[in-house]
């Protein structure tokens, strides 16, 4: 679990996979997730005792979360082996809070100023410095509300906004163009109307990928997945401390496919099998690939080394019968925004000026949002409000 946890700020990743009882992991795949991570690897008994399985997830995701989700998980699906779950939680302290007192309902306008159908939103507002930049080109404002402690919630409106014109701005805008827009900003004099919300949403990530054109991933007759488990029995009870520098095994190389093929055939003459895709390459239990070439043994065993091998090519076998592939894909996002940011403040007495600002920035339709760690420029958050409510 990763965290940056100060007085006014709180990053807190957690993530974990939990197994079916007696599911064995390969070493590389557990240093991987453990120390590059920081994952759990838990064992449930998800035949057995189901309830108790789903109990124990989520109450995990309950405590890392700060008791933001309740039960996500319902029931174990009789094929799975395993579930991947990552979380975020983010707590922040405006810099400068809203005044609560001027929070009042005012109009928002999901399909635009222009169109029929506004809602009663609880608008907050205050006056203050901020960073802003007028995309002119795309007709689209953007504004910074910093946090205490280097974050700061950035909001991305089109001009008149409707829920067209931000899915078309969402369309445009990807990590280079959005860092880009950033470092025009300005500090202005601004006043800021903003919903006061609290925005919950779940939606699965399987379409998403698959439209990005991670297919395989979810088929069962093409998926493998099983280079994460362990390729044969010796394999139990090595320790991931033995592995090395996770780094350094996850180059692709011919030196760290060489090395995966001896620790699998320890007596291996190694030598380059021409003319072979990776494909037809990894097909074979004598093979490996790393820097597109294919590496293989060539061996004469011993009695000892052909009962061996046939083992493993067995267990091999056996795991490539199961069939690993991912079958869902979900995520959930909750977060709450109010006038001091996810906690009680002290109370201020800035004066709202919307006459002598130089920005007058109303967030009264559809905006995109965007939280960032300034430090590392990380996006924590984002995604599109069409409505608060």
């Amino acid at each position: 679990m990763y965290q940056v946890i100060l007085e006014d700020l709180e990053i807190q990743i957690g993530n974990a996979i939990f197994a079916k009882e007696g599911t064995t992991f390969d070493r590389r795949f557990r240093k991987l997730a453990k120390d590059l991570y920081q994952s759990e690897l838990r064992q449930l008994d998800f035949d057995g005792n189901q309830a108790a399985a789903v109990r124990t997830i989520n109450n995990w995701i309950n405590n890392v979360t700060h008791g933001q989700f309740g039960d996500i998980v319902s029931s174990i699906s009789p094929e799975a082996i395993m579930m991947i779950i990552n979380t975020l939680y983010f707590r922040g302290i405006w810099e400068e809070p809203f005044q609560a007192m001027a929070t009042h309902n005012r109009p928002f306008f999901p399909d635009g100023p222009d169109a029929e159908g506004s809602i009663d939103v609880p608008m907050m507002a205050k006056s203050g410095c901020m960073p802003y930049y007028f995309w002119e080109k795309e007709n689209l404002r953007v504004l910074g509300v910093p946090y205490k402690q280097n974050a700061t919630m950035y909001i991305l409106m089109p001009m008149n906004s409707t829920r067209k014109l931000v899915v078309e701005a969402q369309s445009k805008i990807d990590a280079a163009t959005l860092n880009d827009l950033i470092s025009k900003m300005k500090m202005k004099s601004v006043t800021l109307l903003m919903p006061k919300m609290h925005v919950t949403n779940s939606l699965s990530l399987k379409s998403v990928l698959e439209q990005l054109g991670a297919v395989s991933l979810f088929q069962r007759d093409i998926a493998d997945l099983s280079g994460s488990l362990s390729s044969w029995l010796e394999d139990d009870d090595e320790s991931e401390d033995s592995v090395g520098d996770i780094f350094e095994l996850l180059k692709d190389t011919r030196e760290n496919a060489m090395q995966k093929l001896k620790e699998r055939i320890p007596n291996c003459t190694v030598y380059n099998k021409l003319g072979v895709g990776r494909s037809v390459c990894l097909i074979r239990n004598e093979c490996e690939w790393g820097a597109s070439t294919c590496v293989c043994c060539l061996n004469i065993y011993d009695d000892d080394d052909i009962r061996r091998n046939r083992r493993r090519v067995s267990i091999s076998k056996m795991q490539k019968e199961w069939t690993i592939y991912v079958n869902e894909m979900l995520h959930m996002v909750d977060l709450t925004v109010n006038e001091v940011g996810t906690e009680r403040g002290p109370s201020t007495a800035t004066f709202i000026d919307r006459i002598t600002s130089q920005v007058n920035f109303d967030v009264n339709g559809p905006f995109l949002i965007v939280i960032r760690e300034e430090n590392t420029r990380l996006p924590l958050l984002y995604g599109a409000v069409y409505t608060p409510k």
